[in-house]
């Protein structure tokens, strides 16, 4: 079976069957819905490298993340952002490669990626990056969105990209702890001190300010992103913590290594301290008392950022930049 079979029992041209199974723009519903149902019925599939000789398209998007995914404290929330991501570039029609951005002996991944041909667009999980691989980008021309990190090292005004409103989250935070009754308040997060690790500490911040100029000022807490650095870090601050009735955990990870050293000082949750975390992974629902956490909109970031790419990809994207940071929400369970 042919593209040209397509055609013939479609009673369209081969250009219109191949426009269709790319949903182009330029040809109607109907038309689309009619040779797709014929190719499905007749399981036929675009002969991948012959497309890519043809259209220069390789119909293959790179997702590039850092190198500290391997971590298993700081995949709990991004692995299911990948994973998100992944499934809606393939209900879009593409394939999805996933790596790092450096290749195990140091070199550039994204640059043989595109000197290859092998992408058409990428998806940048990065806050930082080699300065050269973003002018080979921007030289190149590729489609590039941006998702989970504000990146250092380029201009952010000429970028797609999709984030977590995180001082919104850390307001959200503040807030849940102080009406249940929280005042003297520790935030713990983690010590790479990242924007968005400093934003959801600031949010707090500004929550307790708006709420009561007297509260004891925040107790700043820094830790590596492990249940284990997490741990240890309360059962060490007896002198710093002393009085601290409300914990917000800037990871959950960090806040289930919070939960237990509490646990092992005799500290009742959330009746003598409340404790929130943030990212709203499935683990914290696992635990005893259940972790009450912000939760980041993964899902709409997914959504937005394949829908972004794949309409730079196909041409049909909105004109200018698009620049969304997406509101979380507090997901409310039994430790505040």
């Amino acid at each position: 079976m042919t593209i040209k079979d397509i055609a013939r029992l479609a009673e369209v041209s081969v250009s219109t069957v191949s426009r269709s199974l790319n949903d182009s723009p330029r040809i109607s519903p109907e038309t689309k819905e009619r040779v797709k149902r014929l190719a499905a019925e007749l399981d036929f599939e675009f002969d991948a490298s012959a497309r890519s000789l043809s259209t220069r398209r390789s119909g293959t998007v790179a997702f590039v993340v850092p190198a500290f995914l391997g971590c298993f404290s700081n995949t709990l929330y991004l692995n299911l952002l990948i994973y998100d991501i992944r499934a809606g570039l393939a209900a879009r029609g593409y394939d999805c490669i996933v790596t790092e951005a450096a290749t195990p002996d140091g070199q550039s991944a994204i640059r043989r990626l595109i000197l290859q041909r092998k992408v058409d667009g990428l998806i940048l999980l990065l806050e930082a990056n080699r300065p050269e691989d973003w002018s080979l980008l921007k030289k190149r021309g590729l489609p590039v969105v941006h998702v989970h990190y504000m990146p250092s090292y380029i201009d952010t005004e000429s970028l797609d990209y999709y984030f977590t409103d995180n001082l919104a989250g850390g307001r959200l935070a503040g807030e849940a702890l102080l009406r249940s009754g929280s005042r003297r308040i520790a935030c713990l997060i983690d010590q790479a001190r990242n924007p968005e690790m400093e934003d959801r500490e600031k949010g707090c911040r500004e929550a307790m300010l708006a709420l009561d100029h007297s509260l004891d000022p925040l107790v700043h807490l820094e830790a590596a992103n492990t249940f284990e650095a997490a741990y240890k870090t309360i059962r060490g601050g007896a002198r710093l913590l002393s009085g601290v009735d409300g914990f917000f955990v800037a990871t959950d990870v960090m806040a289930l290594g919070v939960l237990r050293a509490l646990a092992d000082e005799g500290r009742r949750v959330p009746e003598d301290v409340r404790v929130v975390g943030y990212d709203d992974v499935e683990i914290g629902t696992y635990v005893k008392p259940s972790l009450t956490s912000v939760h980041q909109p993964r899902e709409e970031i997914a959504r937005l950022a394949c829908d972004r790419l794949v309409g730079l990809l196909q041409g049909n994207a909105r004109e200018g930049v698009e620049q969304c940071l997406l509101a979380p929400w507090l997901v409310r369970r039994e430790s505040c």
